[in-house]
Protein backbone atom coordinates (compact mmCIF):
# COMPACT_ATOMS: atom_id res chain seq x y z
CA UNK A 1 0.00 0.00 0.00
CA UNK A 2 1.26 3.46 -0.80
CA UNK A 3 2.32 5.74 2.03
CA UNK A 4 -0.26 8.22 3.22
CA UNK A 5 1.51 11.21 1.71
CA UNK A 6 2.55 9.71 -1.59
CA UNK A 7 2.21 11.99 -4.59
CA UNK A 8 2.28 15.09 -2.38
CA UNK A 9 3.11 17.99 -4.66
CA UNK A 10 3.73 21.66 -3.93
CA UNK A 11 4.02 24.84 -5.97
CA UNK A 12 5.01 28.38 -5.02
CA UNK A 13 4.29 31.77 -6.54
CA UNK A 14 5.76 35.13 -5.56
CA UNK A 15 4.29 38.42 -6.75
CA UNK A 16 4.74 42.03 -5.72
CA UNK A 17 2.36 44.94 -5.93
CA UNK A 18 5.07 47.55 -6.34
CA UNK A 19 5.19 49.86 -9.30
CA UNK A 20 8.28 48.05 -10.60
CA UNK A 21 6.33 44.79 -10.96
CA UNK A 22 7.63 41.35 -10.07
CA UNK A 23 11.25 41.22 -8.90
CA UNK A 24 13.88 39.73 -11.22
CA UNK A 25 14.40 35.99 -10.93
CA UNK A 26 17.53 34.37 -9.56
CA UNK A 27 18.54 33.54 -13.14
CA UNK A 28 18.13 37.19 -14.17
CA UNK A 29 20.18 38.41 -11.20
CA UNK A 30 22.87 35.81 -11.87
CA UNK A 31 23.07 37.02 -15.48
CA UNK A 32 23.43 40.63 -14.34
CA UNK A 33 26.13 39.65 -11.87
CA UNK A 34 28.10 37.81 -14.53
CA UNK A 35 27.52 40.04 -17.55
CA UNK A 36 26.65 43.53 -16.27
CA UNK A 37 28.99 46.06 -17.88
CA UNK A 38 28.60 48.60 -15.07
CA UNK A 39 30.14 47.36 -11.81
CA UNK A 40 27.28 49.01 -9.90
CA UNK A 41 24.81 46.73 -11.67
CA UNK A 42 26.90 43.74 -10.60
CA UNK A 43 27.12 45.00 -7.02
CA UNK A 44 23.35 45.36 -6.79
CA UNK A 45 22.80 41.94 -8.34
CA UNK A 46 25.12 40.31 -5.78
CA UNK A 47 23.32 41.93 -2.86
CA UNK A 48 19.91 40.99 -4.25
CA UNK A 49 20.98 37.40 -4.85
CA UNK A 50 21.90 37.10 -1.19
CA UNK A 51 18.48 38.33 -0.15
CA UNK A 52 16.71 35.68 -2.21
CA UNK A 53 17.94 32.93 0.17
CA UNK A 54 17.67 30.69 -2.90
CA UNK A 55 20.14 27.77 -3.13
CA UNK A 56 20.57 28.53 -6.84
CA UNK A 57 22.21 31.85 -5.88
CA UNK A 58 25.21 30.10 -4.30
CA UNK A 59 27.26 29.31 -7.42
CA UNK A 60 26.86 32.74 -9.10
CA UNK A 61 27.92 34.49 -5.90
CA UNK A 62 30.95 32.23 -5.45
CA UNK A 63 31.99 32.85 -9.06
CA UNK A 64 31.71 36.61 -8.52
CA UNK A 65 34.31 36.45 -5.74
CA UNK A 66 36.75 36.55 -8.65
CA UNK A 67 35.24 39.66 -10.27
CA UNK A 68 37.76 42.25 -11.48
CA UNK A 69 36.14 45.02 -9.41
CA UNK A 70 36.71 45.03 -5.63
CA UNK A 71 33.24 46.40 -4.90
CA UNK A 72 31.65 43.45 -6.69
CA UNK A 73 33.86 40.98 -4.82
CA UNK A 74 32.93 42.57 -1.49
CA UNK A 75 29.23 42.60 -2.40
CA UNK A 76 29.44 38.93 -3.39
CA UNK A 77 31.02 38.03 -0.04
CA UNK A 78 28.28 40.00 1.73
CA UNK A 79 25.67 38.28 -0.43
CA UNK A 80 26.99 34.87 0.58
CA UNK A 81 26.67 35.79 4.26
CA UNK A 82 23.11 36.93 3.63
CA UNK A 83 22.36 33.74 1.73
CA UNK A 84 23.36 31.78 4.82
CA UNK A 85 24.64 28.67 3.02
CA UNK A 86 27.59 27.07 4.82
CA UNK A 87 28.71 25.53 1.52
CA UNK A 88 30.19 28.96 0.72
CA UNK A 89 32.78 28.69 3.53
CA UNK A 90 35.51 26.88 1.50
CA UNK A 91 35.26 29.38 -1.37
CA UNK A 92 35.46 32.33 1.02
CA UNK A 93 38.50 30.85 2.74
CA UNK A 94 40.24 30.55 -0.61
CA UNK A 95 39.75 34.29 -1.11
CA UNK A 96 40.96 35.44 2.32
CA UNK A 97 44.12 36.95 0.79
CA UNK A 98 42.27 39.16 -1.68
CA UNK A 99 44.37 42.15 -2.75
CA UNK A 100 41.73 44.61 -1.48
CA UNK A 101 41.58 45.50 2.23
CA UNK A 102 37.83 46.11 2.00
CA UNK A 103 37.22 42.72 0.39
CA UNK A 104 39.37 40.90 2.95
CA UNK A 105 37.43 42.58 5.76
CA UNK A 106 34.09 41.59 4.26
CA UNK A 107 35.27 38.02 3.70
CA UNK A 108 36.29 37.77 7.36
CA UNK A 109 32.89 39.06 8.46
CA UNK A 110 31.07 36.68 6.12
CA UNK A 111 33.11 33.74 7.35
CA UNK A 112 32.36 34.61 10.96
CA UNK A 113 28.63 34.72 10.24
CA UNK A 114 28.54 31.50 8.22
CA UNK A 115 30.71 29.57 10.66
CA UNK A 116 28.47 30.69 13.52
CA UNK A 117 25.42 29.49 11.58
CA UNK A 118 27.15 26.19 10.81
CA UNK A 119 27.81 25.79 14.53
CA UNK A 120 24.11 26.11 15.23
CA UNK A 121 24.09 29.66 16.53
CA UNK A 122 20.86 31.51 15.63
CA UNK A 123 21.08 34.36 13.16
CA UNK A 124 20.18 37.71 14.78
CA UNK A 125 16.74 38.93 13.79
CA UNK A 126 16.69 41.71 11.22
CA UNK A 127 12.95 42.21 11.13
CA UNK A 128 9.86 41.42 13.16
CA UNK A 129 6.67 39.81 11.88
CA UNK A 130 3.30 40.85 13.24
CA UNK A 131 0.60 38.30 12.41
CA UNK A 132 -2.60 39.85 11.08
CA UNK A 133 -5.92 38.23 10.21
CA UNK A 134 -5.83 34.62 9.06
CA UNK A 135 -8.99 33.64 7.23
CA UNK A 136 -10.49 30.56 5.67
CA UNK A 137 -12.24 31.74 2.49
CA UNK A 138 -13.29 28.30 1.30
CA UNK A 139 -16.61 26.50 1.51
CA UNK A 140 -15.14 24.22 4.19
CA UNK A 141 -16.02 26.26 7.25
CA UNK A 142 -14.18 25.38 10.42
CA UNK A 143 -12.56 27.41 13.18
CA UNK A 144 -10.04 24.61 13.52
CA UNK A 145 -8.83 25.20 9.98
CA UNK A 146 -8.25 28.89 10.66
CA UNK A 147 -6.41 27.95 13.85
CA UNK A 148 -4.23 25.55 11.82
CA UNK A 149 -3.48 28.32 9.33
CA UNK A 150 -2.35 30.73 12.03
CA UNK A 151 -0.38 28.13 13.99
CA UNK A 152 1.48 26.76 10.97
CA UNK A 153 2.06 30.26 9.59
CA UNK A 154 3.63 31.39 12.85
CA UNK A 155 5.82 28.30 12.96
CA UNK A 156 7.05 28.56 9.37
CA UNK A 157 7.64 32.32 9.55
CA UNK A 158 9.57 31.99 12.79
CA UNK A 159 11.84 29.42 11.13
CA UNK A 160 12.92 31.88 8.44
CA UNK A 161 16.46 33.20 8.95
CA UNK A 162 16.71 36.75 10.25
CA UNK A 163 13.02 36.85 11.19
CA UNK A 164 11.26 36.85 14.56
CA UNK A 165 7.49 36.55 14.91
CA UNK A 166 6.00 38.72 17.64
CA UNK A 167 4.18 36.45 20.13
CA UNK A 168 0.43 36.96 20.54
CA UNK A 169 0.77 38.27 24.08
CA UNK A 170 3.73 40.55 23.39
CA UNK A 171 3.01 44.23 22.90
CA UNK A 172 4.97 46.20 20.32
CA UNK A 173 8.19 47.45 21.85
CA UNK A 174 8.79 51.07 21.08
CA UNK A 175 12.42 50.59 22.06
CA UNK A 176 12.91 47.84 19.50
CA UNK A 177 14.57 49.36 16.43
CA UNK A 178 13.85 46.43 14.13
CA UNK A 179 11.42 47.07 11.26
CA UNK A 180 8.03 45.34 11.46
CA UNK A 181 6.13 43.66 8.63
CA UNK A 182 2.44 42.81 9.03
CA UNK A 183 1.51 39.45 7.49
CA UNK A 184 -2.10 38.50 6.89
CA UNK A 185 -3.25 35.39 5.07
CA UNK A 186 -6.14 33.34 3.79
CA UNK A 187 -6.87 29.88 2.47
CA UNK A 188 -8.00 30.17 -1.13
CA UNK A 189 -8.74 26.51 -1.79
CA UNK A 190 -9.21 23.43 0.35
CA UNK A 191 -11.02 20.59 -1.38
CA UNK A 192 -11.16 16.94 -2.33
CA UNK A 193 -11.79 15.82 -5.90
CA UNK A 194 -11.81 12.61 -7.90
CA UNK A 195 -9.04 11.57 -10.27
CA UNK A 196 -10.13 8.24 -11.62
CA UNK A 197 -10.28 5.88 -8.66
CA UNK A 198 -8.12 8.16 -6.49
CA UNK A 199 -9.11 11.07 -4.26
CA UNK A 200 -7.00 14.22 -4.58
CA UNK A 201 -6.84 16.67 -1.67
CA UNK A 202 -5.62 20.13 -2.64
CA UNK A 203 -5.01 23.43 -0.87
CA UNK A 204 -3.78 26.89 -1.75
CA UNK A 205 -2.95 29.83 0.51
CA UNK A 206 -2.00 33.45 -0.04
CA UNK A 207 -0.19 35.86 2.25
CA UNK A 208 -0.22 39.64 2.00
CA UNK A 209 2.81 41.51 3.31
CA UNK A 210 2.21 45.03 4.61
CA UNK A 211 4.75 47.72 5.38
CA UNK A 212 4.38 49.32 8.78
CA UNK A 213 3.07 51.54 10.22
CA UNK A 214 0.95 52.57 7.21
CA UNK A 215 -0.02 48.93 6.41
CA UNK A 216 0.30 49.49 2.68
CA UNK A 217 0.53 46.29 0.62
CA UNK A 218 4.13 45.57 -0.33
CA UNK A 219 3.88 42.05 -1.77
CA UNK A 220 1.89 38.86 -1.98
CA UNK A 221 3.17 35.29 -1.77
CA UNK A 222 1.10 32.22 -2.49
CA UNK A 223 1.57 28.49 -2.60
CA UNK A 224 -0.36 25.34 -3.27
CA UNK A 225 -0.08 21.63 -2.61
CA UNK A 226 -1.96 18.41 -3.31
CA UNK A 227 -1.89 14.83 -2.10
CA UNK A 228 -3.56 11.63 -3.24
CA UNK A 229 -5.22 8.69 -1.51
CA UNK A 230 -6.78 5.63 -3.04
CA UNK A 231 -10.53 5.30 -2.79
CA UNK A 232 -10.14 2.74 -0.03
CA UNK A 233 -7.67 4.88 1.92
CA UNK A 234 -9.99 7.89 1.69
CA UNK A 235 -12.74 5.95 3.48
CA UNK A 236 -10.65 6.14 6.65
CA UNK A 237 -11.73 9.53 8.03
CA UNK A 238 -8.69 9.83 10.29
CA UNK A 239 -6.27 9.24 7.43
CA UNK A 240 -8.17 11.60 5.15
CA UNK A 241 -8.09 14.32 7.83
CA UNK A 242 -4.38 13.73 8.35
CA UNK A 243 -3.67 14.14 4.65
CA UNK A 244 -5.77 17.32 4.50
CA UNK A 245 -3.71 18.70 7.38
CA UNK A 246 -0.46 17.71 5.63
CA UNK A 247 -1.57 19.26 2.35
CA UNK A 248 -2.49 22.54 4.05
CA UNK A 249 0.87 22.57 5.83
CA UNK A 250 2.69 21.91 2.55
CA UNK A 251 0.82 24.77 0.85
CA UNK A 252 1.82 27.10 3.70
CA UNK A 253 5.44 25.95 3.49
CA UNK A 254 5.52 26.39 -0.29
CA UNK A 255 4.25 29.96 0.00
CA UNK A 256 6.74 30.95 2.69
CA UNK A 257 9.80 29.07 1.44
CA UNK A 258 10.96 31.95 -0.73
CA UNK A 259 9.31 34.72 1.25
CA UNK A 260 12.44 36.28 2.85
CA UNK A 261 13.19 38.44 -0.17
CA UNK A 262 9.66 39.84 -0.19
CA UNK A 263 9.77 40.36 3.58
CA UNK A 264 13.02 42.30 3.34
CA UNK A 265 11.52 44.44 0.59
CA UNK A 266 8.43 45.10 2.71
CA UNK A 267 10.71 46.05 5.62
CA UNK A 268 12.67 48.32 3.25
CA UNK A 269 15.92 46.50 4.02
Amino acid sequence: MRSLFSALMVAVLLATSSAEGAPPSVADLASRLKNGEDFRVRVQAALELGKTRDPDALDPLIAALGDQHASVRAASAAGLAELGDADAIPALKQRRLDRSDAVRKQIRQSLEELEALAAGEPRPARLLIKIGQMKNQTAVKSKQIEAELEQESRKKLDELPGVRVIPRNEKDKKSDKLPVVLVSGHIQRLQASRDGSDVVYSASVEYILHTMPDESIAAKVSGSASGTLTQEEAKDEARAAELRHEVLGAAIASALRRAPRALYAAARL
